[in-house]
């Protein structure tokens, strides 16, 4: 953009006999004002840009002290310095032009029949003249981008704008939505932003964040390199001006989403909860969003490892919601590429994705499943401080059976966490045994059968403030091979071989015998599978 600032070439060109001595690399410089030096520490009171013009008198016995205060000047960032050569130094030391070469810092010669009145007012009125244009020309362009919001436009608009009035090649990356505008003549800047990574084009790329206190919406990326910025004050002020309608535009579009969302919501938390009957409800439903729900679908849940524990501590809290929400926009993205039709909605700790087969036979398509999952795991692990453990329902061809693809997917993720740990993928169809021992833990029987063997041992502890369930527990974890305990548990091995004869002591049973070592196993599988039961509720193991 042809902007009107004043540099110091111009001031050059400006006053006849105005001739470069040294710093011909900052003629670029820009200047805001004329100042005269009158005392020798002037530097403390530079606040940039300032074209500092002197007769040198006070360095007149040793000129060599101008090197310091071009050092100082430049750190202070001062844009020139004028002096009267002829006047009170003869010359300017070599060592002084070195210095100001090496530095880029601009010295001008002022010829000897200038007062410093004709060199400051016809300087300020350009400068005031160039500042006044420049704030009616901001001003235009902020009416110019205003006019986009009031007229609805969307992004794509606004970078349009953008382009036209900087006249280089712009894009912005949607990061809430997850989208791409490019408007550019230049294939590779196209490729680049679509192609590279967001880390990689904004260390190549001049960036503009849009944001809203820690909340990054976006980038605005220019078509300038970063390290050799040239963009002119009014370019950037044009990018902030699109910034702002960005904001508002980002903030109207995230209303709306939510508001529609909150919608899709409830009808799909209607299909997982069996409140809707018939598939008249659902296709009628379904068409309101564009959708068209009449093939078989899975139900894929993925559910953040420990979620709610975190929010136990106030400080490990900070920040949680919104690195969930954008792990959640993440995997959608993934999810909605990975798949041609992907419908899901979510709550605090996970996010349910009901997903129609898209190749055959079922079971290639529960191949791609679990791969998509393994790709979605390692991400959330990549980019976030969270895991995730992944479950997948059975396939149902009626949309109005999916609620009991969603019931197996909630036991994928519960059995599997509890037997194999977090961040896992199962497959409920899978689990084998696993979904019996689930189905049998949920009754009165398997609470009273584990009561018969565990609650003496439970009741020990909370009596005598123990944990010899934990030893337990760990001990069966480690195939009762008590050596190995006594090392996890980090106590010494006669330690642990008397934890192990108390326990025995406590229960009053053999376990040196397989059948009821197996019990015990069995008991501890059930207490973890399900956790509603009163003899649960006795311990926190």
């Amino acid at each position: 953009m042809d902007v009107m600032d004043m540099k110091v070439q111009n001031l050059i060109e400006q006053f006849e006999g105005f001739k470069l001595l040294a710093g011909d690399g900052g003629l670029g410089r820009r200047v805001s004002t004329v100042t005269v030096m009158d005392a020798p520490d002037i530097y403390d009171w530079m606040k940039g840009g300032e074209f500092l013009i002197t007769t040198a008198y006070i360095m007149k016995d040793n000129p060599l002290e101008l090197k310091d205060l071009i050092i100082r000047l430049n750190k202070n960032g001062a844009s020139a310095l004028g002096i009267k050569i002829g006047r009170f130094i003869e010359k300017l030391p070599d060592v002084v032009k070195d210095t100001a070469d090496r530095l880029n810092f601009p010295i001008i010669h002022i010829p000897i029949n200038y007062a410093f009145s004709d060199v400051i007012h016809p300087a300020l009125s350009r400068i005031v003249n160039a500042q006044a244009k420049k704030l009616m020309m901001s001003e235009r362009i902020h009416k110019s981008f205003t006019q986009l919001v009031i007229e609805g436009r969307g992004t794509d608009h606004i970078v349009e704008t953008l382009y036209g009035i900087l006249n280089r090649n712009v894009a912005f990356k949607d990061l809430v939505f997850n989208k791409i505008y490019v408007v550019s003549k230049s294939n590779k800047f196209k490729g680049d932003i679509q192609n590279l990574s967001l880390n990689s084009i904004l260390d190549k790329y001049f960036s503009y964040p849009v944001q809203i206190g820690s909340s990054i919406y976006g980038y605005i990326i220019v078509d300038e390199n970063k390290d050799t910025n040239t963009l002119e004050d009014l370019d950037e002020i044009t990018i902030e001006h699109a910034s702002t309608v960005l904001k508002l535009n980002i903030q109207k579009e995230i209303s709306n989403h939510q508001i529609e969302q909150k919608y899709r919501d409830e009808f799909i938390q209607d299909l997982l909860l069996n409140n809707i009957r018939t598939i008249e409800e659902v296709n009628n439903r379904a068409a309101l969003y564009g959708w068209k729900m009449d093939k078989g679908l899975v139900c894929l849940i993925v559910d953040i490892d420990d979620y709610k524990v975190r929010f136990l501590s106030l400080e490990k809290s900070k920040g949680l919601e919104e690195e969930r929400d954008t792990v959640f926009r993440q995997i959608t993205a993934k999810m909605k590429k990975s798949f041609y039709n992907c419908y899901y909605t979510t709550y605090s700790d996970s996010i349910v994705y009901l997903i129609e087969p898209d190749v055959s036979p079922m079971k290639d398509f529960f191949n791609k499943l679990k791969m998509v999952s393994e790709e979605i795991r390692k991400e959330i692990r990549k980019t976030s401080q969270f895991t995730a453990t992944i479950g997948i329902g059975s396939y149902k061809e009626s949309v109005i059976n999916i609620y009991t693809s969603f019931i197996e997917a909630q036991k994928a993720v519960r059995i599997g966490r509890t037997i194999y740990g977090g961040n896992n993928t199962h497959v409920y169809d899978d689990l084998g045994v696993y979904r019996m021992l689930f189905d049998i833990s949920q009754g009165e029987e398997a609470n009273c059968f584990c009561s018969q063997y565990l609650e003496k041992l439970i009741d020990y502890d909370i009596k005598n403030n123990c944990n010899y369930m934990g030893t337990l527990k760990h001990l069966v974890r480690n195939d009762w091979n008590l050596k190995k305990t006594a090392e996890d548990l980090f106590i010494h091995y006669n330690t642990m071989k008397y934890r192990f004869s108390k326990i025995i002591e406590i229960i009053n049973l053999d376990l040196n015998n397989r059948e009821n070592k197996f019990m015990i196993e069995l008991c501890l599988k059930l207490m973890d599978i399900s956790k509603q039961y009163s003899l649960y509720m006795k311990t926190n193991i």
